[in-house]
């Protein structure tokens, strides 16, 4: 079952012209639909299967965010468009020849992985998020840092 994804004012016409003046081509249809009903959304607790591991989406990226956004990330892939990030600072992106969905991972070099054929697919993906399948093995965990300002009263 998909995550449900919040219905959201479309994009300005200006925005979407320049993402793909900053991307120097087309937008990818299903990027331009998705964005139409769901820019800048923020879906429920979430999870998705990545190759060796599994992520979230913390949000969606407004349109009007992502020429600068892409720009000020060092070490992003050049020319794509950035969909949705994480809590930990990775991101997924849209390749706009082939409209395919990425995960980049800012602590990874290397090739990214391809997690959907396009922005529709990839969020059809977005599973809820369940924590009774996280499990750590015994050691798995042997040190936390926590910000004191998460929890206070602690």
């Amino acid at each position: 079952m998909a995550v449900p994804i919040p219905k959201m004012p479309p994009p300005a016409e200006r925005a979407l012209g320049a993402l793909a003046d900053s991307i120097g081509r087309p937008l990818p249809p299903s990027y331009a639909q998705f964005v139409t009903n769901h820019d800048g959304a923020k879906p429920d607790a979430n999870s998705i299967a990545t190759f060796d591991n599994e992520v979230s989406v913390s949000r969606f990226i407004p349109v009007s965010e992502a020429p600068e956004l892409a720009a000020g990330i060092d070490g992003f892939p050049a020319s794509v468009i950035p969909l949705a990030e994480d809590d930990c600072g990775n991101y997924f992106y849209v390749d706009p020849q082939t409209g395919g969905v990425y995960f980049w991972d800012h602590e990874v070099e290397g090739p990214n992985e391809e997690v959907a054929a396009d922005a529709l697919l990839f969020a059809e993906k977005l599973a809820p998020f369940d924590a009774s399948r996280v499990e750590l093995a015994s050691g798995q965990a042997r040190r936390v840092w926590v910000d004191p300002a998460f929890k206070p009263e602690f």
